[in-house]
């Protein structure tokens, strides 16, 4: 554990997938939303207390912050779980893994537009085959 690291020393620079945890103190629920959404967008948001629809502090962090994902009293089994889809937004990835979601994320699907042109001059001329114009009736 890290008590109140400073923003620009080295382990609040990157992203954090080690046993090395900084815990940021803050007075208001506000303090902790603001220092979030001053810096690039997280991987995830882990909130810790009551999980009720109630709990104003719990509604505000998840309202007015933006993650890769939301997580309740819980560090690991959002990525474990195959039908959540996993990953990040901004600097902390592009994209989602796992499940349906990781299926049409590496799939390429195509857009087909197939548009009939109106069936007269000129609207029937702005797509091949071109006729000669002299011949435009």
């Amino acid at each position: 554990m890290i008590l109140n690291p400073l923003a620009q020393s080295p382990i609040m620079q990157e992203e954090i997938f080690g046993p090395l945890l900084p815990i940021i103190t803050y007075n208001t629920i506000e303090d902790a939303i603001k220092y979030i959404n001053e810096r690039e967008k997280p991987l995830a948001i882990y909130y810790f207390g009551s999980n009720s629809n109630r709990n104003a502090n719990l509604i505000k962090v998840q309202n007015q912050t933006s993650s890769g994902a939301f997580v309740v009293n819980e560090v690991l089994m959002q990525m474990l779980n195959p039908y959540l889809p996993f990953g990040g937004v901004g600097a902390s990835g592009y994209g989602r893994c796992h499940g349906k979601q990781g299926f049409i994320e590496c799939s390429n699907l195509k857009s087909v537009m197939k548009k009939h042109p109106l069936p007269f001059w000129p609207f029937n001329k702005t797509l091949p085959p071109y006729k000669d114009p002299s011949q435009v009736t």
